[in-house]
């Protein structure tokens, strides 16, 4: 059950859109959806949030141009484990703009798998709009929300939320969960991995 002892959520968590087309290493922009390993990522992320014995979903895949990738997701019946992380009741991503609609498409799968609606009505600069909706909203009083975000201002994100000096997001890393809580009152950020594909760290 939802702790709602305080007027604060249970739990934020925190993630970046998925690897994008284009050079992540230079933080280069090659386009506004995610590239092949971004979707595969996108696709992934229900594994560490949907309850067990919840109903997934699998995508059929098409290779497109310029390492774009295509899928139509379909319910199939499968075991699942217990989730890593909170389960969410609220889905918060980034509005999508002519430079990127990543974290619509990152936070899709696990809005399908989930159930759950998408609330993409604040733009990336409006970060404190969404700290302030979450903090002040009845509707969030104990409740677990998942944020898809761009890196360069989950820190500010953060901030807005309550947390000291949040550390940097590299531009390469697309691969962590932030989870923000406030254990008796005092706000806590844990830096976790997402552990999904070959090559996320394990720490």
């Amino acid at each position: 059950m939802p702790d709602t002892s305080s007027n604060l959520p249970a739990c934020v968590m925190i993630i970046r859109h998925g690897e994008k087309l284009g050079d992540a290493s230079t933080d280069a922009d090659g386009g506004p959806d995610l590239s092949q390993r971004g979707s595969a990522r996108a696709m992934a992320l229900p594994q560490l949030f949907a309850p067990a014995g919840s109903t997934s979903y699998a995508c059929a895949l098409s290779a497109g141009d310029k390492q774009t990738v295509a899928g139509a997701y379909s319910e199939v019946d499968v075991a699942s484990a217990n989730p890593r992380f909170p389960t969410p009741g609220f889905l918060l991503a980034t509005q999508a703009s002519k430079h990127s609609n990543r974290p619509v498409e990152t936070i899709t799968p696990v809005s399908a798998v989930l159930n759950l609606d998408v609330d993409e009505k604040h733009a990336d600069k409006d970060y404190a709009a969404v700290a302030q909706d979450i903090l002040t909203k009845s509707k969030y009083v104990g409740q677990t929300v998942l944020i898809c975000w761009h890196h360069g201002n989950i820190p500010n994100l953060a901030t807005a939320l309550g947390v000291a000096d949040p550390p940097p997001w590299p531009g390469s890393v697309f691969d962590r969960v932030w989870v923000i809580t406030w254990p008796g009152g005092s706000i806590s950020l844990a830096n976790e991995p997402q552990g999904l594909l070959y090559g996320d760290s394990s720490t």
